[in-house]
């Protein structure tokens, strides 16, 4: 798991990202409840979740679909706008899982930034997933070991920060995002190489940019 301090002076605010995958090792969760349509399989999975939020106070327990997950500073920066925006009471939803995905997919559409990057049944089926925890205080690895037990999982190694021409395309055809849009920022880094000759690295990086311009476009639009 990654964990990662943020003391953000602005908001005269101290929290704590960790963002892990994990495996579920058996079917004993799906099968203690599949008598139940998938629809309560998925409600009872969060149900779960939300209790242990609440007994830690104050976290934030979301798993993730990361198809459109660019990397791991695309989740900490989401992560950021959802704190802001609860700190000055400008958030779209009542809950802070949500305002997350919709920071995720800057959009501020509720159904179309869960049907993006909330899980569904196919997800919790293939008992791989993706999570991002975030408490006040230092507690993710104690909360990422009950979750651990709770589900039993384990572990897995986080593939998040892997870069490909597939992923790059996939989230800029999500985003919307052209290369009239890309090439001033990668003019921005002094780059006077070919669009086709760039490393993967510059081109993750000049979408990470548009993304997050996207994100502070969002946080914008809910303040006026």
């Amino acid at each position: 798991m990654i964990v990662k301090e943020f003391n953000i002076d602005e908001l005269n605010l101290t929290y704590f990202v960790g963002i892990n995958q994990i495996k579920m090792t058996s079917n004993r969760f799906l099968d203690f409840y599949g008598k139940d349509k998938k629809e309560n399989i998925l409600d009872q999975f969060f149900k779960i979740i939300e209790e242990l939020q609440n007994k830690n106070e104050n976290s934030v327990i979301q798993f993730i679909k990361d198809k459109y997950i660019l990397n791991q500073d695309h989740i900490f920066t989401a992560c950021y706008y959802l704190q802001k925006a609860f700190q000055q009471k400008s958030n779209i939803s009542n809950k802070k899982n949500i305002e997350l995905l919709l920071y995720l997919a800057t959009n501020r559409q509720i159904s179309k930034s869960i049907e993006a990057f909330g899980i569904d049944y196919p997800d919790l089926n293939k008992k791989c997933l993706t999570l991002c925890i975030i408490s006040p205080i230092n507690n993710l690895n104690n909360i990422n070991n009950e979750l651990l037990r709770i589900l039993d999982a384990e572990d897995i190694e986080l593939k998040i920060n892997n870069q490909s021409h597939a992923k790059f395309n996939s989230i800029k055809e999500f985003f919307e995002i052209s290369e009239n849009q890309l090439l001033p920022i990668l003019r921005s880094y002094n780059i006077n190489t070919k669009r086709s000759e760039l490393s993967l690295n510059f081109m993750f990086l000049a979408l990470y940019d548009l993304i997050c311009e996207k994100m502070a476009l969002l946080s914008l639009e809910k303040n006026k």
